[in-house]
């Protein structure tokens, strides 16, 4: 299944990003970003389809060397997960045209960026692969669709 990512982080901006929803733009926030303290060249973003933010949403990282600008779309193919006992998880998706199927076909180099990103784990966290990505995604839309059908019958 592909998803489409909008783009909120790139490593040309070293302080977080806030996507503004009424106006469809960003804003620099004061605090450094993660990965451009972390050195992590791959952009961030969150998926279009689950909500947009501050509302709940799907977080999503996106393995590829191409360069995007703030705001811009692409469509992605999930193939991991940062799983976090806090439930803020960390997709990881490429580019659909890209021939990786799961985090585990990752380079190397891709790899070691992202354990450089999120160095401790705790008990229950870490890197998973496409089934483990999927799985969140599919829990998060099934809850996103009963709130939907609740909120639609009692309307």
């Amino acid at each position: 299944m592909s998803y489409t990512v909008k783009i909120e982080q790139t490593y040309h901006y070293p302080n977080r990003m806030k996507y503004i929803a009424q106006t469809d733009s960003f804003v620099e926030k004061d605090k450094k970003s993660l990965f451009y303290e972390r050195n992590i060249r791959q952009p961030y973003g969150w998926i279009k389809e689950s909500g947009t933010p501050p509302c709940d949403h799907l977080d999503v990282i996106v393995m590829t060397d191409k360069e995007y600008a703030l705001g811009e779309e692409d469509q992605i193919k999930l193939i991991g997960v940062f799983r976090r006992n806090d439930g803020d998880h960390k997709l990881v998706g490429v580019p659909v045209d890209r021939g990786v199927n799961d985090f585990s076909e990752l380079s190397d180099e891709e790899k070691e960026d992202m354990h450089r990103l999120y160095p401790r784990e705790d008990v229950g966290e870490g890197w998973f692969g496409r089934e483990c990505a999927e799985e969140i995604a599919e829990e998060f839309f099934g809850k996103k669709s009963a709130v939907i059908m609740a909120q639609h019958t009692e309307g």
